[in-house]
């Protein structure tokens, strides 16, 4: 007899624990680890879903043990290795079995089916209910599936569901495409002879049609790679494929045999290093042959690619796979390019623009092998790959690392985990490193390689302090520096790009007077200002005040709320500058829109850029005259502890990206003394760095301790705060018992989020992250969690 270890579809983290199951007879040939299945659950034997993570031969369970009833898969969709790292997520996170298993499954996804069945007749049947069963079960016991009953007859079946005259039953199918069944295999796309001919004589080729003939010069592609090029490529397509420019196919698989390896392996290009880089890539190989993590500290971006491309080269002929995680799937033409370039057929796409089929098509190329350079999204570490030896996280400070749904994590935490169980490598690069990242750094935790020689500003930043401005009777909302400047750029017939960061503003109250602004005296961080009770908090510890009258360092009635919106920035420009063009950037951008704008800003059609972090994202920034942060404080007196970090960061980026030996940088401020305005001015991370850890020693914040934030939420105020008052009593009580130490915060009100739920925080920290992986056990096994009417969510270090 056979025993199946199975996690169970269900969102109650009580039960959330791997239960025995016997495999019967007729599976036992069959089914194997990695697999879902169907199984009976509880009293009333419900069919669920369920997920195979061990198999034994034996059983410590004294009750009666019950059977699988089928495998949904004819195939395992996870390896060893990725159910390991799934189980790792489960604990680290504290989340649901499912939840983490998501993230693995997104590719081959599971439709549930519901069935409905006609069991007995009832004498208590009304008129409708005998004619819903003669309409249509026509006295037949067959399936009926809900999209066959019309709306209006729903409520009917219903009723009959609840009289137990109609049973239901459920199925679940999986899309999974074998890339050894050419039936299933993706139409590729490919350039005619006549084609090549036609890209240097056929000059009526429109400007996308042409990109795309570039585009297959390269290799044949698929419409999901297309797509990254253009979301509509199939408008510019169309008129080459009626022309017989490009013709269609679908490619003989296997594709990973020998004599196809052997063939593209020929049309590959060698990646050639110039002498520095060699050296750099020789300090890189150290670290991968150890197999642990190396930072690149990247001052030149075609050096980063290059040695991205080496180290990748490297690995194939080790015979082993890699992937690369950007941020965004906004990548430029020719980094895609380079990809195809070096290494051809085996480069798999992997980002949320591709179909189901597309999607599925190539997690079974990259488990089968046929795929061994995955480029993507931060999802595409969860592929099945065959034999992954190398990890690259590009851009690794961005934020679009971080996942948005539970478990939430920052994916090189996910990496650094894959590596230690598949034995793989894994490179961080970043022009700016993370302070987590650069503390590991420091504690030689990780190696680190600067690639390139940083590049200093010509013309230095300067600091406007708008206190100065307002007691010289400038109430305006920019300085007379900065419109001075403004106008001489505009004279000269070069652009103004002004930064205002609104993303996530966090409401707070300043003196005009002096500039100060209250902070929590626990936590150091900015005090955030609640309409709901019209005062100051601090959303970490629950620090409380009203708003003052009198400033506390000055004694001024002058206290103000701080900051305006970009619409009010908007409209102060086209007063101030009458007839200039002037467009405004923000928020989530259309690629149709984002090449709009760099047309225009290319062609000098634009004399005004105003915008938030998309300008550094995805615009290109030349002939600019006035380079200017209209208002950082508001960024940095969020409330959040990262928020001298995260405007580092980003205000760096921005006057990298903007500046040039011409261009007039400036900072407006009401604090003009602050640390990390002068480490942006100077162009000092090691400055940053030492005064940012500093302050999170002190006050005990990540990386030098590890802190958990509980959010308690719903809909109903006086619920959530109740809940979290209970979540936050037990949490005491059984941390007292653990006996190491540690500091947790009573539930604060964070305000209302998204969906309109009312949201309460309880901050937790601690110096060993395995006492956190002990805790929340003994309180989910005491029902504490699963008792409350609130939803809970946990944030680690983020």
């Amino acid at each position: 007899m056979k025993i199946a270890e199975v996690f169970l579809n269900q969102k109650n983290k009580r039960i959330d624990h791997a239960y025995d199951y016997r495999i019967p007879q007729q599976l036992e040939s069959v089914l194997k680890v990695g697999m879902r299945v169907v199984v009976l659950f509880g009293n009333g034997n419900r069919r669920v879903e369920g997920f195979v993570v061990f198999i034994k031969e034996a059983t410590d369970y004294s009750g009666r043990i019950k059977e699988i009833i089928e495998n949904i898969d004819s195939q395992p969709v996870l390896n060893k290795e990725q159910i390991e790292l799934c189980l790792w997520m489960k604990t680290s996170y504290c989340s649901l079995f499912y939840e983490a298993l998501s993230y693995f499954t997104m590719s081959v996804k599971i439709s549930q089916e519901i069935h409905y069945y006609f069991r007995k007749d009832n004498l208590e049947l009304d008129l409708k209910e005998h004619w819903f069963i003669e309409h249509y079960f026509n006295g037949k016991n067959v399936a009926l599936t809900l999209n066959k009953v019309k709306l209006e007859d729903r409520a009917t079946l219903n009723g009959l569901i609840e009289k137990k005259v109609v049973d239901t039953e459920k199925s679940w199918k999986t899309l999974i495409v074998s890339s050894e069944d050419n039936n299933s295999a993706a139409t590729l796309y490919q350039l005619t002879e006549i084609g090549r001919e036609a890209i240097t004589l056929d000059k009526k080729i429109g400007k996308n049609q042409r990109m795309l003939l570039d585009y297959l010069l390269l290799k044949d592609m698929s419409a999901g790679e297309l797509k990254m090029l253009s979301t509509q490529f199939e408008k510019s397509l169309n008129p080459l494929i009626k022309k017989n420019y490009v013709r269609q196919y679908l490619p003989k698989l296997p594709s990973q045999t020998a004599d196809y390896l052997s063939v593209i392996q020929k049309s590959e290009q060698t990646v050639v290093l110039t002498e520095k880089e060699q050296f750099y890539f020789k300090q890189c190989l150290k670290s991968i042959r150890k197999r642990t993590g190396v930072f690149f500290h990247v001052f030149d971006g075609a050096s980063k690619y290059r040695l991205f491309f080496k180290a990748i080269e490297d690995q194939l002929k080790l015979g082993k796979s890699s992937v690369i995680i950007f941020p965004e799937v906004n990548m430029t033409f020719q980094r895609m390019e380079m990809f195809y370039k070096y290494f051809g057929d085996r480069v798999g796409v992997f980002h949320g623009r591709l179909t189901p089929k597309q999607r599925a098509d190539l997690y079974s190329k990259v488990k089968d092998g046929a795929v061994q350079v995955v480029i993507g999204v931060r999802s595409a570490l969860f592929l099945p790959f065959k034999n992954l030896g190398l990890i690259i996280i590009d851009d690794e400070h961005d934020a679009s690392h971080i996942t948005i749904s539970t478990p939430k994590f920052h994916i090189t935490d996910i990496a650094k985990k894959t590596s230690e169980i598949m034995g793989a490598a894994y490179i961080l690069a970043d022009t700016i490193p993370r302070i987590a990242t650069w503390y590991q750094i420091q504690k030689k935790e990780m190696d680190s390689i600067q690639i390139g020689e940083p590049q200093i500003q010509r013309n230095t930043i300067q600091i406007v302090d708008m206190q100065k401005e307002m007691h010289q009777g400038n109430m305006g909302i920019l300085s007379r520096e900065l419109l001075k400047q403004m106008r001489d750029s505009l004279n000269h017939n070069r652009i103004n790009v002004l930064f205002i960061n609104n993303k996530g503003y966090a409401n707070s109250v300043f003196c005009r007077n002096c500039g100060h602004l209250e902070k929590c005296p626990n936590c150091g961080v900015s005090l955030k200002y609640f309409n709901h009770d019209q005062a100051l908090h601090c959303h970490y510890c629950g620090y409380k005040k009203p708003v003052p009258r009198q400033c506390s360092a000055c004694g001024s009635d002058k206290i103000r709320h701080m900051g305006f919106g970009i619409e009010q920035l908007e409209e102060y420009i086209r007063k101030a500058f009458p007839g200039k063009r002037v467009e405004i950037v923000q928020g989530n951008m259309n690629r149709t829109e984002i090449k709009r704008i760099n047309k225009a800003l290319s062609h000098g059609e634009i004399d005004i850029l105003i915008g938030t972090q998309v300008i550094v994202k995805h615009f290109n920034l030349v002939n600019v005259g006035v380079a200017a942060a209209v208002l950082i404080d508001r960024d940095l007196n969020q409330g959040n502890y990262q928020a001298a970090e995260i405007v580092y960061q980003t205000y760096r980026l921005f006057f990298e990206k903007a500046m040039d030996a011409q261009t007039i940088g400036l900072i407006q401020t009401h604090e003009p003394d602050n640390e990390t305005i002068y480490s942006i001015k100077n162009e000092s991370y090691q400055e940053f760095y030492r005064g940012e850890i500093r302050y999170r020693e002190l006050m005990k914040y990540p990386p030098v301790v590890n802190m958990i934030s509980f959010g308690v939420f719903q809909p109903h105020d006086k619920d959530a705060e109740n809940d979290a008052f209970r979540l936050y009593v037990a949490l005491k009580s059984e941390l007292k018992q653990i006996g190491q130490s540690f500091e947790i915060y009573k539930p604060v009100r964070i305000g209302v989020v998204k969906g309109g739920n009312i949201t309460y925080q309880i901050v937790l920290k601690l110096s060993e992250p395995n006492v956190f992986q002990n805790l929340m056990p003994k309180i989910i096994k005491l029902g504490i969690i699963e008792g409350l009417k609130s939803k809970v969510s946990i944030q680690i270090n983020l």
